[in-house]
C-alpha cells in the first residue's frame, strides 16, 4: 500500500507540473531551438512574443532556460552591470545591462550555428551564405533566440556575481518584458531588463533563547480516559444483529453506560446508501457530489458526534424502508478542499438497522481480550498505556511551546515561492493519502484542480508559514550552536527508508528531510537542557467541529 501511495504521489506531483495545472507550477519561457536529424526549428518572434504573453498570463514571465543538444548559456565572463533592490517579501529585484559587444557574440553565435546546420533550398547543409540564412529564418527569429541567450547566459551569472542565493527561478519584472526587449534589441547595441528573484531570509535572532522559563501544559492522566477506553474496548468486541421489524433508529451517548453489565442497544446502526448534492440557493437539490460523498450500505453508527453534525439526529425515529432528503453542512476543516464549508442535501435510504450487543465487563472478558487474568489487571494496563501517551503527549505540548517561543525571536518574511513549493508537497501528499485510503484514480485526478489547491493553499498558510519560520530559526539556532547532524544518523535513517519505499523514493529529497527532521530534534534536546520548563496544567479546549 505505501508503495501504492508513492506512486501516487509521484504522478500528483507530475500533474501538478503539468502545462494543465500551470497555477501549480513555474515553467520558463523557452524559443524552441532543437537539431534532429537535421532539422532546424527556429522559433519566431513571434513565438517569443507569444510565450511571454501567455506565460504572464498564467503565472508571471520567467526567464527563458536553453534547452537542447550542445548548448551552454551559462558563461564564465560576462561584460555585465547589475543594480540589485532589496523589495518586501524576501525578494530582489536585479537591473541588468549587457554590453553591445556581448549582444553582438550572441547574435552572431545564434546566426553562426545556423549557418552550419541549416539547410537552405539550392544549397548544401551548411553551405549557404549568411544572407541567405538570414533571409531564410527572418533577421527577427534570430533575434529572438538571441534575447534568450543573454537572459538565459546573464540572469545565472549575475546571482553568481552578486552572491545571490536565489529561490526557485528569477522572472521578468514586467509581464511584456521580453516583449519590449525584443523589440529594442539591435545587434552592436547594448540591452537593459530587469528581473525578479526569492531569496533565502536574512534576519538575526533577537532575544535569548535559552536560560528562560517555558511554560507547558501537562496531560493529565484522567479516570475518564480510563473509562473511556474501557467502553471502546466493549464497542469494539460487540455482536451485531439485524434489528427487530418495529426497531427504529435511536441516536445512543458515545460512550457506554458505566454499567459492567450486559448491554443491548436497539437501532443504534443504520445500514444505508448515500447520494449527496449540491444544495442549491433555493433549498434544492443540485449537481451531484464526487463518489467520495457517495456510498451504498453504508454503516452509520447512531451515536452523538459521529458522521457529519447534525446528521444522526436528523434520521432519528426512522425504520427500515424509509427515505429522507437530509441537509448537511461540511465543516470548514474538511480534508477534501472541494467539500469545505459546502452546504449539500443528502438521499438516504435506510436499507437495515442493526442492534449492539456489548459484552459484560468481566474477568472472562479481561483474559479473553488481552493478557489480563482480570478487570483490575486490564485496567492497570491501560492506565500504563495511557500513561506513556500522556508522557509523549506532553512533550509534543513542550516542543510546541518552545517552538512558540523561538518564532518570537525573528522577524522574517517567507518568500511565496517557498509557501507555494511547502503546499505543492503537502497537497500532492494529501492526494496520495486519499489513494491510499481507497479513491479511484480518477477521482483523485478530478481533485487536482486550480481551485481546490488555492483553497487547500488558503486554509493551511498560517501552519505553513509557522513550519518554513521554525524551520528557519532552528537552522539559525544550530548555526550559531554548532549542533550539526551525524551523518551515520542520517544514513541510518536512510536505510530504513530504502527498505521501506525500495526504489519508490527520492533520494535526494528523503535525505534533505531526514536531515531537517534530525537537526530539529537536537535542537529541541538543546532548548529543554538549557531552559527551565514548567509543567501547567491542562487547559479546556473547546469543542472542535466534526471533520469527516
Amino acid at each position: 500500500m505505501r508503495a501504492v501511495s508513492l506512486t501516487l504521489l509521484v504522478l500528483c506531483v507530475i500533474l501538478l507540473a503539468s502545462p494543465a495545472m500551470c497555477f501549480l507550477s513555474a515553467p520558463a519561457l523557452r524559443a524552441p531551438f532543437a537539431t534532429n536529424h537535421g532539422t532546424t526549428n527556429l522559433c519566431t518572434a513571434g513565438q517569443f512574443r507569444a510565450a511571454s504573453f501567455a506565460s504572464s498570463a498564467a503565472y508571471g514571465s520567467t526567464f527563458p532556460r536553453l534547452r537542447g543538444p550542445g548548448r551552454s548559456v551559462v558563461q564564465t565572463r560576462m561584460a555585465l552591470d547589475i543594480a540589485v533592490e532589496d523589495l518586501p517579501g524576501s525578494q530582489k529585484k536585479l537591473s541588468i545591462s549587457v554590453s553591445a559587444d556581448e549582444c553582438s557574440k550572441a547574435y552572431e553565435s545564434v546566426l553562426g550555428r545556423l549557418i552550419k546546420t541549416a539547410e537552405v533550398p539550392g544549397f548544401r547543409k551548411g553551405k549557404a551564405p549568411p544572407a541567405m540564412v538570414l533571409n531564410h529564418f527572418g533577421k527577427e527569429s534570430v533575434s529572438a533566440e538571441a534575447c534568450e541567450q543573454i537572459i538565459g547566459a546573464a540572469v545565472p551569472l549575475a546571482l553568481q556575481q552578486k552572491e545571490i542565493r536565489a529561490i526557485g527561478q528569477a522572472k521578468m519584472a514586467d509581464d511584456d518584458a521580453v516583449a519590449k526587449m525584443l523589440d529594442k534589441f539591435k545587434p552592436g547595441e547594448s540591452v537593459n531588463f530587469e528581473v525578479l528573484v526569492d531569496v533565502w531570509p536574512e534576519a538575526s535572532l533577537k532575544g535569548d533563547y535559552t536560560g528562560i522559563t517555558v511554560e507547558a501544559e501537562e496531560e493529565p492522566i484522567e479516570e475518564e480516559l480510563l473509562t473511556n477506553a474501557l467502553s471502546e474496548i466493549r464497542k469494539r468486541e460487540a455482536l451485531s444483529i439485524i434489528s427487530g421489524a418495529d426497531t427504529k433508529t435511536k441516536v445512543y451517548p458515545s460512550r457506554l453506560p458505566d454499567d459492567p453489565a450486559e448491554y443491548k442497544a436497539e437501532g443504534n446502526i443504520a445500514v444505508v446508501d448515500l447520494v449527496g448534492f449540491k444544495k442549491n440557493a433555493d433549498g434544492s437539490k443540485g449537481d451531484k457530489l464526487p463518489d467520495l460523498a457517495i456510498g451504498e450500505n453504508v454503516e452509520v453508527p447512531m451515536e452523538k458526534g459521529k458522521f457529519f453534525e447534525g446528521f444522526v439526529e436528523s434520521i432519528e425515529g426512522m425504520q427500515a424502508g424509509d427515505e429522507a432528503l437530509v441537509p448537511v453542512t461540511f465543516p470548514s476543516n474538511h480534508k477534501v478542499p472541494e467539500l469545505q464549508g459546502m452546504e449539500a442535501l443528502f438521499e438516504v435510504k435506510i436499507k437495515a438497522l442493526k442492534d449492539s450487543v456489548y459484552p459484560a465487563l468481566t474477568d472472562e472478558f479481561a483474559a479473553k481480550i488481552s493478557e489480563a487474568a482480570t478487570v483490575d489487571d486490564l485496567k492497570l494496563k491501560i492506565r500504563k498505556s495511557i500513561g506513556q501517551e500522556s508522557i509523549v503527549s506532553t512533550e509534543k505540548n513542550i516542543n510546541r511551546a518552545l517552538e512558540d517561543h523561538i518564532l518570537t525571536l525573528v522577524d522574517v518574511e517567507i518568500p511565496e515561492t517557498l509557501i507555494d513549493e511547502q503546499t505543492k508537497t503537502k497537497f500532492a501528499g494529501m492526494m496520495s493519502d486519499f489513494k491510499a485510503k481507497g479513491m479511484d484514480d480518477d477521482e483523485v485526478k478530478k481533485m487536482i484542480t486550480k481551485e481546490n489547491f488555492d483553497k487547500y493553499k488558503a486554509s493551511s498558510r498560517d501552519n505553513t508559514v509557522r513550519a518554513l519560520t521554525i524551520s528557519f530559526v532552528i537552522g539559525e539556532i544550530a548555526k550559531k550552536e554548532g549542533i550539526k547532524v551525524d551523518p551515520a544518523e542520517v544514513e541510518g535513517e536512510m536505510q530504513q527508508l530504502r527498505a521501506q519505499y525500495e526504489d519508490d523514493m527520492d533520494e535526494e529529497q528523503a535525505r534533505s528531510r531526514v536531515e531537517a527532521e534530525l537537526e530539529r530534534q537536537k535542537v529541541l534536546e538543546f532548548l529543554k537542557e538549557n531552559n527551565e520548563i514548567k509543567l501547567i496544567a491542562k487547559k479546556e479546549q473547546p469543542k472542535e467541529e466534526a471533520s469527516d
